[in-house]
């Protein structure tokens, strides 16, 4: 088993008491996550591709060769040797040796995940699987804001500073809890789903510990208990995970958040009062709420956009 996934414990005899109850508890709810998958896996039978002229000539010819910056090419479309080197370097972050062997697998593991989206394409789940059409969602929401992301300068913050000095007062030192989720053997696509089970779970109220035991791995650095300033969480979680736990109140959980070999899942527990608040004390606060109303402005304006561009016929609804 990798190093990070947590052993299941081997459970004493049965009894009635609340422990048995939690752990039940969490074993439905791990069910539930591995059920997502394997129901996914069985959904759909493979139909043979029915090759064309085309396909059936250059299947008895020698493959033509390939371009340097491409590992492999899967009916017809290519994967970069950029996108290879990225998923090797999660199994090397994860302690494995980039050897030919590992070259390998990571290359047929790509292939593998290729014949599988162009299966999903071929079957139109782009368009039918509710799941698929959130996830390409965010990935455009996320590209928009990407794109309209600009560089601030200390005029542009304090000035948003001081027209929401009171907003800043309850932004001192913070406690928080963290679920990182592994991507095992490079896996982003299952450690995401698992991630945002969490989020999901921790949002509906189930209690964090089960959640960690269902859907966590073991941290490359553990988060202490006690509260921490935003430039201390922000060394051990970085910037991306600090900006999104910044924008929270108390009892908030971030969205999955990306890093390397996997996703932060945090969730705000507690957080102190600054006093009194400065430009100075709330800085990296400042920052990520200037950079989220940057983003909320970029979305609507996106979405503004895309509306005027398409037909849209709806319902009304009376008052």
């Amino acid at each position: 088993m990798p190093e990070g996934i947590r052993r299941p414990a081997v459970s004493p005899p049965p009894t009635f008491g609340a422990q048995q109850c939690r752990r039940g508890r969490a074993l439905l709810l791990c069910g539930a996550v591995v059920g997502v998958g394997l129901a996914a896996a069985g959904l759909v039978r493979v139909t043979p591709v029915v090759p064309s002229a085309q396909s059936a000539t250059s299947a008895t010819s020698p493959p033509a060769g390939l371009p340097p910056d491409v590992v492999a090419r899967v009916n017809g479309r290519l994967l970069t040797r950029s996108e290879f080197e990225r998923a090797l370097a999660v199994e090397v972050a994860g302690g494995e040796v980039a050897d030919a062997a590992t070259r390998r697998r990571v290359l047929d593991r790509m292939i593998d995940e290729e014949l599988r989206a162009q299966h999903g394409v071929a079957l139109n789940l782009h368009l039918n699987d509710p799941r698929i059409r959130m996830d390409l969602a965010t990935i455009v929401a996320e590209s928009v804001v990407a794109a309209a992301a600009q560089e601030t300068d200390d005029t542009q913050l304090r000035s948003y500073f001081e027209a929401h000095r009171q907003r800043f007062a309850q932004r001192g030192a913070l406690r928080v809890q963290h679920i990182w989720v592994a991507a095992i053997e490079g896996n982003l696509g299952e450690a995401y789903t698992r991630a945002r089970t969490a989020t999901r779970l921790l949002r509906e109220g189930e209690a964090f510990s089960v959640v960690a035991e269902i859907a966590g791995n073991k941290p490359p650095r553990e988060l202490p208990s006690s509260a921490l300033s935003p430039d201390d969480l922000g060394s051990l979680v970085g910037r991306a995970a600090l900006n999104a736990v910044l924008t929270l109140a108390p009892g908030g959980v971030t969205d999955p958040v990306r890093d390397t070999g996997g996703f932060h899942v945090l969730r705000v527990v507690t957080r102190k009062a600054l006093s009194p608040p400065t430009f100075e004390a709330a800085r990296l606060d400042v920052e990520a709420e200037f950079a989220a109303e940057q983003a909320r402005r970029a979305l609507a304006d996106n979405a503004a956009q895309l509306r005027r561009l398409a037909t849209i016929d709806q319902v009304e609804f009376q008052p």
